[in-house]
């Protein structure tokens, strides 16, 4: 062997051994862990499955891209998940995932009155939370760390209700709503009772797991109502509306759910039970009969990793909060600079982050007060499908 070749084989070793022993750009990435106080268990888990399942997707995906990019440094994201439970223990979960966790952005997953029990926890804590779930805007109001991708329950969610009542010509609206929201609350009996030309004849609450809706139904019917807007769980909402079908209350005035209701989240039996109302609380247009082809590939996506059951107009907006708070990171530059990652979230823009699914109000994705603002959507039942029929920001 002469001397040069000798040379040239020994070259082609040490590089080879070189590239062997670099480490790939998998191993050089760090990990990320995130936070999600889950809502897994109890009346949530139907529409708290769904974020949690759209929040694993949407990680996959940011990590097989390479993951996020922050200050230099490449990480891989991890969902570390703990379920919430009820107000009161979703405060010691919550904790946890602080202080045993050791993790300080977090996802959330729960309804509203964990999101009321949380908010003067959160504002003095090192941490930033993105709900993706409830409605009631007060829960971000003077909580400059929190943040919702959700739509607002507040004025727009009631100005798009009343609008939709008065296309449909609504006079008279009687009201059977869930104990416990609170956002519901202000709009049956502060806002529905000062809009001019509708008169409200009934304002009426059940409690969560309620099975005897009848006594409640015969008195809406007597007052012969033309329009009934109930809320809560959508459970409670099928054992309402087949007893409403049995005294023949439905078919008859408009019936305006606001249960965030979905085709995919029960079976075809259940679906048929809803056939001619309407749906109000979601702000998707995946789970409906027009979804655009982002929202078609992302079902797809998520029902064969997951299957069809619990798919639902929340999973977007759990897929989209993962998003968002990968491209806040990368914005705000490291990884655990709250002021700055809180900065960053506040400046985004739609056009930030193509991947986004609701149908977000162009400019920045967040006010002031942390909430954003897709586009509410009223979709009616037909033939186990969703059709929307009317949409509006509420502006």
């Amino acid at each position: 062997m002469s001397r040069r070749r000798a040379v040239v084989l020994l070259a082609i070793g040490i590089l080879a051994t070189g590239l062997w022993l670099m480490p790939s750009a998998d191993v050089r990435a760090q990990t990320l862990r995130i936070g999600e106080l889950a809502g897994l268990t109890g009346g949530i888990a139907p529409y708290g499955t769904q974020l949690h399942n759209a929040r694993l997707l949407a990680i996959d995906e940011i990590n097989a891209k390479g993951g996020i990019r922050v200050g230099g440094t490449q990480y891989k994201l991890q969902l570390v998940h703990l379920d919430a439970g009820p107000p009161g223990e979703a405060v010691k979960v919550f904790e946890r995932l602080l202080t045993v966790e050791k993790l300080n952005l977090i996802l959330d997953g729960a309804y509203s009155s964990v999101e009321y029990a949380l908010g003067p926890v959160l504002k003095a804590k090192r941490a930033i939370v993105i709900w993706s779930g409830g409605n009631d805007p007060a829960t971000t109001v003077g909580v400059p760390n929190a943040f919702r991708n959700h739509f607002d329950g507040g004025a727009p969610f009631m100005k798009v209700n009343e609008r939709f009542l008065k296309k449909m010509g609504v006079k008279r609206v009687a009201t059977y709503g869930q104990t416990g929201h609170a956002d519901f609350k202000r709009f049956v009996e502060e806002y529905l009772p000062k809009v001019p030309g509708i008169t409200v004849v009934a304002t009426e609450w059940h409690p969560f797991g309620e099975k005897d809706f009848f006594p409640i139904l015969t008195k809406l019917k007597g007052l012969r109502p033309d329009a009934v807007i109930t809320h809560g769980f959508y459970t409670d909402g099928l054992t309402m509306m087949k007893q409403a079908r049995e005294i023949g209350l439905f078919p008859g005035p408009v019936w305006l759910n606001q249960y965030a209701a979905a085709p995919l989240m029960m079976d075809p039996a259940n679906r048929r039970v809803w056939e001619g109302s309407y749906e109000a609380l979601f702000s998707s247009y995946g789970a409906t009969t027009e979804p655009p082809e982002k929202s078609k590939r992302f079902a797809a996506a998520y029902i064969r990793k997951f299957g069809e059951r619990a798919f639902g107009s929340w999973a977007e907006s759990g897929y989209d909060s993962a998003y968002i708070l990968a491209k806040g990171l990368e914005k705000a530059g490291p990884v655990d600079d709250i002021p700055r990652i809180t900065a960053a979230l506040k400046a985004l823009t739609i056009d930030d982050i193509p991947e986004l699914l609701l149908p977000y109000k162009p400019g920045r994705i967040f006010d002031a007060e942390g909430q954003a603002y897709p586009r509410i959507v009223v979709a009616q039942w037909k033939e186990g499908k969703l059709v929307p029929v009317f949409a509006d920001y509420g502006d």
